[in-house]
């Protein structure tokens, strides 16, 4: 990793700010607590972003705000910047955040008792926005291909032929195995789910962390002549550390489709975006470019620093998958000889190291860590040294 003007290695105390992924004790008698779960940055956001919140709040004034022509035009500029992918402005509709678009998503359109397929392991909260809201969950698993995964095309268009499914949430690109989808992945995923008249609610909110050399395809751009309704969402939540902040955006084509949402959420009482997190989302797509290029130069030198840690220091008993995208690594400890439940009390407990289990993404995940590298290197190092002392003794 070159030299760069951005300081991603600075360690910052959230402690005491009412951060969520903090807001555990340290176990008593216990190592100082480290948190490496829920899936935002140690890393602060843009100088850029920072300035431009601390003008909006000199102004003075948080009235009932817009979005506004500028708003819109910006999201669909980075589109084409980082992604070059056109979309027009107006197919933008703001929200406050992809989960709540999920939520209202599948309230407003989904008959009761329908069928929502997920590729698994997958997202915790979206099986959560399916039962929650009374549906059923149609698991379209991932197949396990050495030191990454698969789409199982047959077990998907099986899922999709099933009478009762109306949706498919799909995540591009995947968490919490880092696979970023190829453009003909995604293609035979459009195809199939038009054929059976099913909807997507394409997630993209980790679309700006593709690792280099990698691009995202948003999968919008492989619709092109296909009769299927995508709701697509994105945003800088995770791009820029704005998670916080509330503000996301969904890309709907079909007017239709986009009025029939927009209704939805007025039916709530919802409207408006924060004053602050626009000002903060506008600096971002105008001058966070160069931030992020960095960011991915530093999550990748993290993420080989796991891969390397783990074949070196761990004999192999922690396989880690290959990360194309997210700063997420998912981590396979089935070779360790520990179960879940006793793995995740000598890291947590033991070791004061919180990371996120692999049953809460679905029961074909047992055995397995998600841990978030998006923090200074010497979090990762600390980490992986808890990790070696929660499994004991390497023996050959």
């Amino acid at each position: 990793m070159g030299m760069t003007e951005f300081d991603f290695d600075q360690v910052i105390d959230r402690r005491g700010t009412s951060a969520a992924k903090w807001a555990r004790a340290a176990a008593d008698g216990g190592p100082p607590l480290l948190a490496m779960s829920i899936a935002d940055m140690e890393i602060p956001a843009p100088d850029p972003v920072l300035k431009a919140m601390a003008e909006r709040v000199e102004h003075g004034i948080f009235g009932y705000t817009m979005a506004g022509d500028a708003y819109v035009e910006a999201v669909a500029a980075w589109q084409m910047e980082r992604h070059h992918h056109a979309i027009s402005p107006e197919w933008v509709v703001t929200h406050h955040g992809v989960l709540p678009s999920l939520f209202q998503l599948i309230r407003a359109f989904l008959p009761p008792d329908s069928g929502i397929v997920v590729m698994t392991p997958a997202f915790p909260p979206f099986l959560d926005a399916i039962t929650l809201n009374g549906h059923r969950v149609i698991s379209s698993r991932l197949m396990r291909h050495g030191d990454s995964y698969a789409i199982d095309f047959e077990a998907f268009e099986g899922a999709c032929r099933d009478a009762a499914t109306r949706l498919f949430i799909l995540c591009n690109p995947h968490n919490p195995t880092g696979r970023n989808f190829t453009a003909d992945e995604l293609h035979r995923l459009a195809d199939i789910a038009a054929r059976y008249r099913v909807m997507v609610f394409a997630d993209e909110i980790h679309g700006d962390l593709v690792l280099p050399p990698g691009r995202l395809v948003p999968f919008l751009s492989v619709c092109d002549g296909l009769d299927i309704e995508v709701v697509a969402a994105n945003g800088l939540s995770k791009t820029m550390n704005l998670a916080g902040l509330g503000l996301s955006n969904l890309v709907i084509p079909s007017r239709g489709l986009r009025e029939r949402f927009e209704d939805a959420v007025g039916g709530n009482g919802e409207w408006g975006v924060n004053p602050v997190s626009r000002a903060a989302a506008l600096a971002g797509y105008a001058h966070g470019g160069a931030w992020l290029d960095a960011l991915l130069d530093h999550i990748a030198g993290n993420m080989a620093f796991v891969d390397d840690w783990c074949a070196r220091e761990l004999a192999g008993l922690v396989v880690p998958v290959k990360a194309e995208a997210t700063y997420l690594k998912w981590l396979d400890t089935t070779r360790t000889g520990l179960d879940e439940e006793d793995l995740m009390d000598r890291l947590i407990n033991g070791q004061g190291l919180l990371v996120q289990a692999g049953s809460d993404f679905g029961a074909t995940a047992r055995g397995f860590v998600r841990l978030n590298l998006a923090c200074p290197r010497t979090m990762v190092t600390t980490a992986m040294s808890r990790i070696a002392r929660a499994i004991g003794p390497v023996t050959d």
